[in-house]
């Protein structure tokens, strides 16, 4: 940086203001001073403490620098204050770049500030704790949301910067793992003011892809300020409630941002996200083999344990066929005698007649009245007979 020894000044016009009837006007005092100022001390890095830091609706930043003996005012304007990643606290100590000055209009001097940097991650990690005990609070960040990838997705979405390194080295992958994945690459800036707002909408349009599967949010490595965007609320909801299974590789493995803690998977590198989201086509190919092998060897047992039973049913058919048949005379016979003791001509064989007259049975006395002739059925024959005679039983 060159430092005011390097530097040869012209000194700016004097104005006169040499007696009252040359006295100049306040603005030319001012605007004076303002030039002087401007030109001989050049843009520079002050450290001191932060105090009466505010806000405005307009986006500027007005505050304090102060040490233990004296105080500067200092404003940050919008067009540079977006790059703070959260406003400091007051009391931090800071080192502000920017350009001192004169505020003509009020005759006061400022620094105007360009950047701001705490000690260590300072700035960047109190609003990274910040929004992370927000998300945390309302679950956002819970590892039971995650969701699991698709073992073989079949069309996967990509969000990156269309020239980084990243996206080469994550098609590459997917080339030599799954050379059938249908592949959908959505260009989006990965770096800078208005990245986050970019990452969200190319996140609504990747998942709304018909039939995709998992999408991979990735870029290369870089300084916590280049990755912010990845820190930034909007993009990190985006994340946490993508309706598509997230993969999130940012930097490299010792960097993690919360839309990588959003997401349902987190990879250390791009390469490393390509393989957790696809799988291996050798690694298939060989699992397919050893199934075809223990299917092979399952229908070999089975058919074997269906010949030896069919050996076992054809030798023990005989004595099964016999035994059936011997059941089935047993039954024969045991039938056949009840129907014989049922049989009338069982009933003759003991020593019966039978009488009938006209195919009509006559068992008793009162069949006999009306009846002249009839017949006598006996074991091996009929006897015609008559009726002489009736004689009631005693009993």
């Amino acid at each position: 940086m060159t430092t005011p020894d390097q530097i040869s000044f012209l000194d700016a016009p004097r104005p006169d203001g040499s007696s009252p009837d040359r006295a100049i006007a306040v603005a030319t005092l001012t605007q004076t001073t303002q030039r002087i100022i401007e030109d001989r001390i050049p843009r520079l890095w002050v450290r001191g403490e932060i105090a009466n830091w505010k806000v405005h609706r307009s986006g500027h930043r007005y505050f304090s620098l102060r040490d233990d003996t004296a105080q500067v005012d200092c404003v940050m304007f919008q067009g540079d204050s977006w790059r703070l990643p959260a406003d400091p606290e007051n009391g931090m100590e800071v080192a502000a770049f920017g350009q001192a000055t004169l505020f003509a209009a009020r005759g006061r001097f400022q620094l105007i500030v360009r950047s701001l940097e705490a000690g260590g991650e300072g700035l960047w990690r109190i609003a990274f704790d910040r929004l992370r005990r927000e998300l945390e609070s309302e679950g956002l960040l819970d590892p039971s949301r995650r969701r699991r990838l698709p073992p073989f997705p079949r069309r996967i979405g990509i969000i990156t910067s269309r020239s980084g390194a990243a996206l080469t080295d994550v098609l590459t992958v997917l080339r030599r793992r799954s050379p059938w994945v249908d592949i959908v690459v959505h260009d989006c800036r990965v770096q800078g003011e208005g990245a986050a707002l970019d990452i969200r909408t190319a996140i609504a349009r990747v998942s709304s892809v018909e039939g995709l599967d998992v999408i991979i949010l990735t870029r290369g490595g870089g300084s916590m300020e280049d990755l912010w965007c990845f820190n930034e609320e909007v993009a990190v909801r985006a994340v946490a409630e993508c309706p598509v299974p997230i993969v999130c590789a940012i930097g490299h493995e010792v960097d993690v941002t919360l839309s990588e803690l959003a997401a349902d998977l987190r990879a250390p590198t791009p390469s490393v996200a390509a393989e957790l989201a696809t799988p291996d086509r050798d690694a298939v190919a060989a699992r397919l083999e050893a199934i075809a092998e223990d299917l092979e060897r399952g229908l070999r047992r089975r058919v074997d344990r269906g010949r030896q039973r069919v050996v076992v049913i054809e030798r023990g058919l005989p004595r099964s066929i016999q035994s059936r048949l011997e059941r089935a005379r047993a039954r024969a016979a045991h039938v056949a005698g009840r129907l014989d003791a049922l049989s009338p001509l069982g009933t003759l064989a003991r020593g019966y007649a039978v009488a009938t007259s006209g195919g009509r049975l006559l068992s008793s006395m009162s069949h006999f009245r009306d009846v002249g002739e009839f017949e006598l059925r006996v074991l091996d024959g009929r006897v015609r007979a008559r009726v002489e005679g009736l004689e009631p039983d005693g009993r």
